[in-house]
């Protein structure tokens, strides 16, 4: 059958099944400081290891408190809204789909309440006052993400990074199924684990080189020979 410009050709039935229409979706370009062939090269090596996984539920009066760990940790707020707090940081205002990346030593807060505080720069909510805030429900991980000479890829982060996604980019998805692996104790559940948080932390990093400052900031221990930040330095000393 030949098809003519501007005719309809109907979906062919493989084996009973309707072949979907792929819809092309806008690539953004790697920016042109970036060396996409290291940052691949180390993303490649780096040993991501899961050492908990859990669900948290935070109810109206009750907060998520933890004293700075010795290790990175994460969490994603899958549905809910409040603020984070941490030391000699202004409280930032959380939603749901948001991933958190708390660095080691650094302690943390996550606290429900309404789209304002009832005072800026304080350190705790009020439990007494009258409260509208639902439920919150979180994914929290403590993981290493090691790369070269056990270096972790967070060691150097100072202040937490907080990332707005959407149900879209499946990062609740992908941490549901690292969760359910884990609880299952199956062979290799720690392999795949693992290598699903590594998906995650990729995706943080996607969005990261959409912005030089975001990049630096996030990723400065990706500031060994030949990294995309070492790159950077360099061409910023040759202008000079």
């Amino acid at each position: 059958m030949h098809a003519n410009e501007g005719d309809t050709i109907p979906p062919v039935a493989l084996c009973g099944f309707t072949p979907r229409v792929a819809i092309s979706q806008v690539v953004t370009p790697a920016p042109s400081w970036l060396v996409v062939a290291d940052l691949d090269r180390l993303v490649s090596t780096m040993d991501v290891q899961v050492i908990a996984l859990s669900e948290c539920v935070v109810g109206p009066g009750f907060a998520l408190d933890l004293d700075g760990l010795d290790t990175p940790s994460f969490h994603y707020i899958r549905q809910g809204h409040g603020w984070l707090y941490t030391s000699n940081e202004q409280p930032a205002e959380i939603g749901s789909q948001t991933l958190i990346i708390v660095p080691p030593h650094c302690p943390f807060r996550f606290e429900l309440g309404p789209a304002r505080p009832s005072a800026p720069g304080s350190a705790k909510l009020s439990r007494d006052r009258d409260r509208t805030e639902t439920t919150a429900f979180m994914l929290c991980g403590i993981f290493r993400s090691l790369y070269g000479n056990s270096t972790d890829l967070f060691d150097t982060l100072r202040v937490p990074i907080v990332e707005q996604f959407s149900k879209d980019d499946g990062l609740e998805l992908k941490l549901q199924l690292a969760l359910t692996e884990l609880i299952s104790r199956q062979v290799c559940a720690d392999v795949l684990a693992s290598t699903t948080i590594k998906q995650v932390i990729v995706a943080l990093i996607r969005r990261s080189v959409l912005s030089l400052q975001d990049w630096t900031r996030r990723f400065a221990a990706l500031s060994v020979a030949g990294s995309p930040r070492a790159q950077v330095n360099s061409e910023k000393d040759n202008t000079k």
